[in-house]
């Protein structure tokens, strides 16, 4: 599955790539998200709860950062095997300032295998683009306050 696009903050780049890696922010944002907390300087524990059918439940995973170039560039990994199945993502996330706030362009590739693999199905990339927007707005607002 591939996901790529564009997403305009009203808030200058530095402060948009510090909610990035921000935990606290993160739990705020994320859809489903019970628990974030760095396990490392460039990995964060995730605890997710799907409320997606066959995959209800809770589910921790590690994101690594892969590399980071403050504030312009990310590049985040995410590896799990386990129940509801096997996922292998990588997104690349670009920063830039523009005169209003930044401009996040993301480029992200994900393939999946056992019952998660049903995220490939159109229902299931409409929850994970649907995730993905709420994600956004959410950080807009925490950015505005």
């Amino acid at each position: 599955m591939k996901f790529n696009g564009t997403y305009k903050f009203h808030a200058p780049s530095q402060r948009v790539f510090e909610a990035i890696l921000n935990p606290a922010v993160l739990k705020q944002c994320i859809p489903g998200c019970e628990a974030v907390e760095y396990a490392d300087e460039n990995h964060l524990k995730v605890t997710l709860s799907l409320p997606v059918p066959g995959l209800k439940g809770t589910y921790t995973a590690l994101l690594n950062i892969v590399q980071r170039q403050v504030p312009n560039l990310l590049v985040l990994q995410l590896q799990r095997q386990g129940r509801g199945g096997s996922i292998d993502a990588t997104a690349q996330i670009t920063l830039a300032d523009e005169p209003d706030g930044a401009l996040l362009s993301y480029d992200a590739n994900a393939e999946m295998s056992g019952p998660i693999a049903v995220a490939n199905n159109p229902v299931g990339q409409g929850v994970a683009k649907n995730s993905l927007s709420t994600f956004f707005k959410n950080l807009e607002k925490v950015l505005a306050a």
